[in-house]
């Protein structure tokens, strides 16, 4: 997608986040790897020296992990503040880009694996219909997605009541996801091999956890 015709949503969800980093008054962890990743490991879906690309890095605190495993990672965030402080946190020979997931600036099938814990959850139904493709072409065959998106019990505040999957909060966007709704957001290019949720322990952010494998449908040779 070409920025001038970026919806203005997205630039106000940047605004948001940057205010939010500079401010220090985020609402996610700021530290310790996220089960996600953790689960990945245990499993085996992120073997020593695989290539992994993280989405919103945020401030590294998944990239550490994946470095000290022996994965080669880059590390990309649309806003420049939280990569300051991930430079102080992981070696400095990991790439930190600013980039853009409407246009990611890397070739194609450069990455076995994707992790993306908290971007997926701001885009709106076209672009998370679009969102696979993007990942798919830099995938190399057989890449594993590691998804963490909000559940539908996540809440920003107590009490808070939705009556719909999606809510406009703070000058940003927020769409909540079922087990159901979260098992196919990738289509069917995507296989999900595992399922689980992550609860930060407040009583409020909850989130839906999942590992996809790329399995393209077969091409038709026969004419």
């Amino acid at each position: 997608m070409n920025r001038k015709h970026r919806p203005d949503l997205y630039e106000t969800q940047k605004v948001f986040f940057q205010e939010a980093y500079r401010s220090g008054k985020v609402g996610w962890p700021r530290t310790g790897a996220s089960r996600l990743v953790l689960s990945a490991l245990e499993k085996g879906y992120l073997p020593s020296r695989c290539r992994v690309l993280e989405i919103g890095c945020g401030e590294g605190r998944n990239l550490s992990v994946l470095q000290r495993h022996g994965c080669r990672v880059v590390g990309m965030d649309y806003v420049l503040e939280p990569l300051r402080s991930a430079r102080n946190l992981v070696d400095k020979s990991l790439p930190l880009i600013q980039g853009d997931l409407f246009s990611l600036p890397f070739r194609e099938g450069s990455f076995d694996a994707f992790l993306d814990w908290g971007v997926f959850h701001h885009l709106r139904r076209s672009e998370r219909e679009q969102y696979p493709l993007w990942v798919s072409r830099l995938a190399a065959p057989g890449a594993v997605l590691l998804l963490g998106a909000f559940s539908e019990k996540f809440r920003h505040h107590p009490g808070e009541v939705r009556v719909r999957t999606f809510v406009r909060h703070r000058g940003h966007y927020d769409v909540f996801f079922t087990r159901e709704r979260f098992s196919g957001a990738l289509g069917n290019s995507w296989k999900l091999l595992w399922s689980g949720e992550e609860d930060q322990g407040d009583g409020l952010s909850y989130y839906r956890l999942g590992i996809f494998r790329y399995e393209p449908p077969a091409t038709d040779a026969s004419g």
